[in-house]
């Protein structure tokens, strides 16, 4: 499902965008090159990909574009927290959360329109009964896209938070003294963090599966997935298969999020489905895919989140591996 949604966020040919959405492959740190550089690179990019709202009618596109820029953005920042400082990490940490919550509800109502239906198709509910919420929501999430696209302050705002914040990057130094040096010690600290907190995460979900612990762990979840994505290529045979399998935990955490916030919306608004042995039903449902999501995410986490210090071990060797010079072998 995640996946499905996903797509219905991809960009049209219509619309102002003057380019082809870029795919974010440049969101790696290259084998040759400094990783001062190449966290500002990749971060500056990032920014610049999420600064095309400006450029697009596709509304819904861009707001997906965005979000997901931010938060690989946000990953970095935890990956170098250690060297950037806790006061300055925290400063813009919230910068950019603050800017990618101006445009949750619209996100939120576009994707509640693409669960309704998945599940609408899946259900017992009568067509008409089907018809009748996946058209409520579908209208209500129209009028928070033309609301969004109308708030010329919310671009505004957006704009100047990201521009602010990429000057502010293109004066950290690169190379030299002040620079993220060019040592895996260097990104450890901040690797282990949230490899260690998604783990107790996991556990924590495990124990008390609420809607708050799993979504607490879907974030920890990305974040580490991210900064693998980052750092992949420095070893893409390992790296490749550990973020595939985050990626894949990460789809499953997000495809329960989204029933949870669509059961949320049908007890909050009994409009949606008028009948209350209908609503049950669907509610019903929708409870007993969640149970086998979480299952699923379970699985998968305890696959890849069981040692997470053994994790950062293993991206530390391949770091290593990476940046010996070319022609030496292996000590030992």
């Amino acid at each position: 499902m995640r996946q499905h949604v996903e797509d219905r966020h991809r960009p049209g040919a219509a619309g102002r965008r003057r380019g082809p959405i870029a795919t974010g492959s440049s969101f790696r740190i290259h084998r040759d090159e400094a990783l001062g550089g190449g966290v500002s690179r990749a971060v500056l990019e990032q920014v610049a990909h999420a600064m095309e709202l400006r450029d697009t009618d596709d509304l819904d596109a861009s707001v997906h574009e965005l979000r997901r820029s931010l938060k690989r953005t946000r990953a970095v920042l935890r990956l170098v927290r250690g060297e950037l400082g806790d006061w300055a990490y925290r400063q813009e940490n919230t910068c950019l959360r603050d800017t990618a919550r101006l445009w949750g509800p619209t996100r939120d109502a576009r994707v509640l329109v693409q669960v309704a239906t998945d599940v609408a198709r899946d259900s017992d509910l009568d067509p008409g009964t089907a018809d009748h919420m996946v058209g409520v929501l579908r209208a209500r999430a129209e009028v928070t896209s033309r609301a969004a696209l109308a708030d010329r302050r919310r671009q505004l705002d957006t704009l100047t938070a990201l521009g602010s914040f990429a000057c502010r990057v293109r004066r950290f130094p690169v190379e030299g003294e002040g620079a993220v040096p060019d040592r895996f010690d260097a990104v450890r600290p901040g690797l282990a963090r949230v490899a260690n907190r998604a783990a107790r995460r996991m556990r924590r979900a495990e124990t008390d599966p609420t809607t708050e612990r799993l979504h607490a762990w879907r974030k920890d979840v990305k974040y580490l997935g991210y900064q693998l994505e980052l750092l992949r290529p420095v070893w893409k045979g390992l790296l490749k298969a550990i973020s595939g399998r985050l990626a894949d935990l990460g789809s499953v955490l997000g495809d329960d999020h989204d029933l949870a916030a669509l059961a949320e919306t049908i007890r909050a608004d009994d409009t949606l489905v008028p009948d209350e042995g209908d609503r049950e039903r669907l509610l019903k449902q929708v409870a007993e895919r969640r149970r086998e999501l979480q299952r699923e995410a379970l699985a998968l986490g305890h696959s890849v989140l069981h040692d997470p210090d053994a994790l950062v071990e293993q991206v530390g060797a391949a770091w290593e591996h990476a940046r010996r010079p070319r022609g030496l072998s292996a000590p030992g």
